[in-house]
């Protein structure tokens, strides 16, 4: 029962965003993240549910990684929520507000459970269109502009990431894809996977939305923003690249290379800043850029994969919790009316948190990443990264000292956000003793103590000479490199205006010249021009234009069937690997029309099956009648033939005795589609044999055993070459059927049980 939660995660905020409109339930956004909550308690890890109706046949799962993300992230959304109810109740545009949060809540819970490339996609798109509401709510100049930048970030991130999904669906043959499937994807998937994603991750120079989009977002939207939703970059790189399949050395010195980039970019900028959620905007990235060299080492180094897995999402887990801590803290500095002296040291705990200091969650999260450090391909990486641990400890003295001296404006209405987050800081305080040892509470205390005591020198010389710090405070805006490239851009435009003012003097006679011919032929237009413009004959037969064009560009991208007798599917290259005399000579005659057009089931029983050729030249046979009325699905099934148990002893023990029977009589594995005449696939089981029965699931594979299982009256969903969640289904229903084990997976075994049972069929029912 409780696998029913999983879909209830994502829809329970989507419905309370349609609901919280209603000036009665304005609590919605703080009853959100709930569900998820119970979800991440209850479901048991390895639980799954397939919807296979729903987008490209969607899966949501919960695997170790999910269940961590689910739950951190349901805490920091369930405290927001509550700040963000409570604190903007009755303001102008609150309920706009509810609303763009709790679709944001939706995405961001939906991309974690959902394991498929479209449920991940649809979380992602669904997460990052709604936060800009979040990013624009006030409506301001700057904030607009915030919102642009973001906007134009967001969108080039998601189109990027479209890309890659797609071609990691061609190249795996799955929306479900596994990591040894994952190892054989081409350098321009990976790179389209990197790219899409580090736009969230906010990896220099694509993080320039981060420093303007945390001051222009309401205190509840940035501690979302930085907490959890930048975090989901993370998870989409550990389920779609090969972490711990395959070696890419290259690809991960480049994400360690852009790590510290990262890092020596975001660190020494935001010390500069004034504003203080700014500084924790800079914080976030320089966090970002230290996970981001992490993954680079576990990609150069699939040994490190398990191992640092875990400790990369404790990591994720503590920096979220800790980070969306301080931004609603910082809230409640600036607004809350009574308990200033418990915010402000809870603040003080958060900031020693974050810079790792002992006995908190982040000396407990830097013993999770000491391996990864150690194992560097650079041994100078692990002193990178200890500079960079002082250089945090004197980001957080710095938010410290710019929070305690804010401008304050209480207000009534922060009694409820107060409450929870001083429950989200008791629960980062419990961190450390539940998750970590007594040898994790004080692993490297140094960077912390060295940072404390540079931000005291620096803050005795900055009160003896004001003059010092003000000359480097906002010496740099957020947005940084937008500074630097927007005086560059101007110096570009000067000097093609320079360079074309010959061209432009030309360019602008001609375009007069034409501009008059333009005017002269339409200033007196027939009055009945635009009447006729909508009439059929033209509208309708631009229509009709436009709709052949859409038609062309779709039927353009589906992939031909395979024409050429005898075309192969090998595992290595889906290659020919028969010799020229082993290829079947013969070529079929054409179906008819009327055969081409419908499908098996519907053709009326007088009317020969467009397989029957195909029977016989695959298996030795005569031409048979295969015609089945629609409804005859369930009998096909019942008329199947079962395997012997003798069949079922070889399939458990490895299914391996039919492909090296074949091999020894030298025959080759002919597969013809029962749907389509001139498709058949030919496989050499010695080659099998030699892998171990394993295959390489091209498309042409799949698109073959889809066939025969719709043929044997099992729906296979659509018959489109990808092997997802309705298809694995349809495989386990053969195995039941054939008294196998249950496993979902496409091997020349099961290929020659499918190409059996029909053949069989077909003969019986001769």
């Amino acid at each position: 029962m409780s696998l029913w939660l999983l879909p209830v995660v994502g829809l329970w905020p989507l419905l309370g965003a349609a609901l919280v409109q209603s000036r009665r339930l304005w609590w919605l956004p703080a009853a959100g993240a709930l569900p998820a909550l119970a979800a991440a308690l209850l479901v048991p890890v390895g639980s799954r549910l397939e919807l296979p109706w729903l987008l490209l046949g969607t899966t949501l799962g919960m695997d170790e990684i999910s269940r961590v993300y689910l739950l951190f992230t349901g805490i920091l959304w369930l405290v927001a929520g509550i700040h963000a109810a409570f604190s903007l109740r009755g303001r102008a545009h609150a309920r706009r507000f509810g609303a763009l949060f709790l679709l944001a809540m939706a995405g961001n819970f939906w991309l974690i459970l959902g394991q498929d490339l479209a449920s991940f996609y649809l979380g992602f798109a669904v997460m990052g269109l709604s936060s800009y509401g979040l990013v624009i709510h006030t409506g301001e100049p700057s904030v607009l502009r915030a919102g642009k930048v973001y906007l134009v970030m967001a969108l080039l991130g998601e189109v990027t990431l479209f890309a890659a999904l797609v071609l990691i669906a061609q190249q795996t043959g799955t929306t479900l894809p596994t990591a040894d499937q994952l190892a054989d994807l081409s350098d321009l998937t990976i790179a389209l996977t990197i790219l899409g994603l580090a736009v969230k991750a906010g990896m220099a120079p694509l993080h320039l939305w981060l420093p303007l989009a945390h001051p222009a977002a309401p205190i509840p939207a940035s501690a979302v923003l930085s907490g959890t939703m930048i975090k989901v970059a993370i998870l989409g790189w550990l389920r779609f690249l090969p972490i711990g399949a395959a070696a890419l050395a290259d690809w991960g010195a480049a994400l360690t290379l852009a790590g510290l980039a990262t890092m020596g970019l975001a660190l020494p900028i935001g010390l500069m800043q004034s504003d203080p959620k700014v500084i924790l905007a800079y914080s976030s990235i320089a966090k970002m850029g230290l996970l981001i060299l992490l993954l680079g080492s576990i990609l150069a180094d699939p040994e490190l994969a398990p191992l640092g897995v875990a400790g990369i999402t404790l990591y994720v887990a503590h920096h979220a919790l800790v980070k969306g801590g301080l931004f609603l803290g910082l809230g409640l500095r600036k607004y809350a009316a009574a308990g200033q002296p418990l915010v402000l040291g809870g603040l003080v705990f958060l900031a020693l948190a974050m810079a790792g200091a002992p006995l908190t969650s982040g000396a407990v999260a830097k013993q999770g990443i000491e391996p990864l450090l150690a194992s560097a391909q650079w041994p100078w990486i692990a002193t990178a990264v200890g500079v960079s641990a002082v250089a945090t400890t004197l980001l957080m003295a710095r938010f410290l000292w710019v929070t305690a001296r804010v401008e304050r404006h209480p207000e009534a209405g922060y009694a409820w956000p107060g409450a929870a987050w001083m429950s989200l800081v008791l629960l980062i305080l419990l961190f450390p003793f539940v998750l970590g040892g007594s040898d994790a509470w004080w692993v490297k205390p140094m960077p912390v103590v060295l940072g404390i005591l540079i931000a005291g020198v620096v803050l005795g010389v900055t009160w003896r000479r004001p003059a010092l710090s003000k000359a480097l405070i906002d010496r740099v805006p957020p947005g940084d490199l937008l500074v630097f490239l927007g005086p560059i851009g101007r110096a570009g435009a000067q000097l093609l205006r320079a360079l074309s003012g010959g061209l432009g003097t030309a360019y602008g006679a001609v375009m007069g010249r034409l501009s008059r011919a333009y005017s002269a032929v339409l200033d007196k237009p027939d009055p009945d021009t635009e009447r006729s413009l909508r009439e059929w004959p033209v509208a309708g037969s631009a229509w009709l234009v436009v709709g052949a064009l859409l038609l062309a560009s779709v039927v353009g991208f589906v992939p031909a069937p395979q024409s050429e007798v005898g075309r192969t599917a090998s595992p290595a290259d889906a290659k020919p690997v028969m010799s020229e005399e082993s290829v079947l000579e013969s070529e079929p005659e054409p179906m008819l029309p009327a055969m081409q057009e419908r499908p098996l089931a519907e053709r009326p029983a007088e009317e020969p099956s467009d397989t029957e050729e195909d029977l016989a030249l695959a298996e030795g046979i005569e031409a048979v009648e295969v015609s089945e009325p629609e409804d005859g699905r369930a009998e096909r099934m019942e008329d199947m033939p079962t395997a012997t148990t003798q069949e079922t002893e070889q399939r458990a023990a490895g299914a391996q005795g039919s492909e090296e029977a074949a091999c020894a009589k030298g025959e080759p594995l002919v597969l013809v589609s029962p749907r389509r005449q001139d498709a058949r696939i030919i496989l050499d089981p010695c080659l099998e044999a030699a892998q171990g029965g394993g295959l390489e699931l091209t498309n042409d594979l799949v698109l073959m055993a889809q066939d025969h299982l719709d043929a044997l009256g099992i729906d296979p969903g659509p018959l489109d070459g990808l092997i997802g969640p309705q298809t694995r289904g349809a495989i386990r229903a053969f195995e039941r059927l054939q008294e196998m084990p249950e496993t979902g997976a496409l091997d020349v075994d099961l290929l020659q049980r499918l190409h059996r049972a029909w053949t069989e069929r077909a003969q019986g029912r001769r």
